[in-house]
């Protein structure tokens, strides 16, 4: 069974779902940045990270070798406190091993050698196998033009019609967000059925490649970059190794979109394409466990 995990509200409804078959990242308004700001990342210094209270009965304690890192963003407001409320009160083990927050300080729930739900996919072994990360962030934005638009349903199941005031953009469930214009990013041509989006901060991007750098030698998983990953992939889905995000999983998934400082912090860390030599093995059980904050469980 798919659950739909990574939204709070099953069923907004913001207009036609997009093709099911995307066939390049659209293209977005640039920004200025820069260049090139990734060149001397290096893995992630632990003292940068932070733990946060995490019930135990709320992921899976076996290990499993780990071939995939997946990227998500949270749709939520400023702070992950709501976000780990959500999995934490949840009938489902749902969760990631790391949420970055704006400042892009790494908050820990549990080690990446464990392992929550994350892709509702349906297929398990593809949570277990994968390292998954959450970069807080509102996610898609509906721009207000004076009409009436249905964000989901209220608790009693009628429709949840809100007047969008022109000029305004609206979250995923219908509030509005105030951001300043240069944290909006735009697609002109439109990415998963939103034309704009919240931007991940540069601490977030840089973070983020902080922990792929550390993760992708301590595990193994090869760091290439995939111009595929934003789009809906049978490799991904089929469990080949590297770094992928929900969208290339599920159609019905937005996060993460392709802010450009996202792609070319991805471009600079990872490889231009994938070892000639790469080969899906069959997944193998690791034993042996050690508890606390160091190398052996971030």
């Amino acid at each position: 069974m798919c659950i739909n995990i990574f939204k709070k509200n099953n069923n907004v409804v913001i207009g036609p779902l997009p093709s099911p078959t995307p066939s390049s990242i659209p293209t977005p308004i640039p920004t200025n940045t820069v260049n090139n700001m990734w060149t001397d990342l290096k893995p992630i210094d632990l003292t940068k990270v932070r733990s946060y209270p995490f019930p135990e009965n709320k992921y899976f304690h076996d290990e499993y070798q780990k071939t995939q890192i997946v990227l998500h963003h949270t749709v939520s407001d400023s702070g992950i406190e709501g976000d780990v409320s959500t999995w934490a009160d949840g009938k489902y083990n749902v969760g990631v091993a790391i949420v970055v927050d704006r400042a892009g300080v790494p908050w820990q729930l549990f080690s990446s050698k464990d392992w929550a739900y994350h892709l509702g996919t349906g297929d398990h072994d593809l949570d277990k196998h994968s390292i998954a990360v959450e970069i807080d962030n509102w996610g898609g934005f509906v721009l207000g033009d004076g009409t009436t638009k249905q964000f989901g349903k209220n608790e009693d199941g009628t429709p949840r019609m809100i007047y969008t005031v022109p000029g305004k953009y609206y979250a995923y469930y219908g509030n509005a967000v105030n951001l300043p214009a240069s944290n909006i990013q735009e697609y002109p041509e439109g990415f998963r059925g939103y034309n704009y989006f919240e931007k991940y901060t540069l601490e977030q991007i840089k973070t983020v490649g902080e922990l792929l750098l550390f993760w992708g030698p301590k595990y193994n998983i090869p760091l290439y970059y995939n111009s595929t990953m934003f789009n809906l992939s049978q490799e991904a889905l089929r469990g080949k190794p590297g770094v992928w995000t929900h969208t290339s999983y599920r159609i019905d998934k937005s996060d993460m979109h392709p802010q450009p400082e996202m792609i070319e912090m991805l471009k600079t860390i990872l490889t231009a394409e994938a070892p000639v030599s790469f080969k899906l093995k069959r997944r193998k059980l690791i034993l042996g466990r050690k508890k606390g904050l160091d190398a052996e469980n971030l």
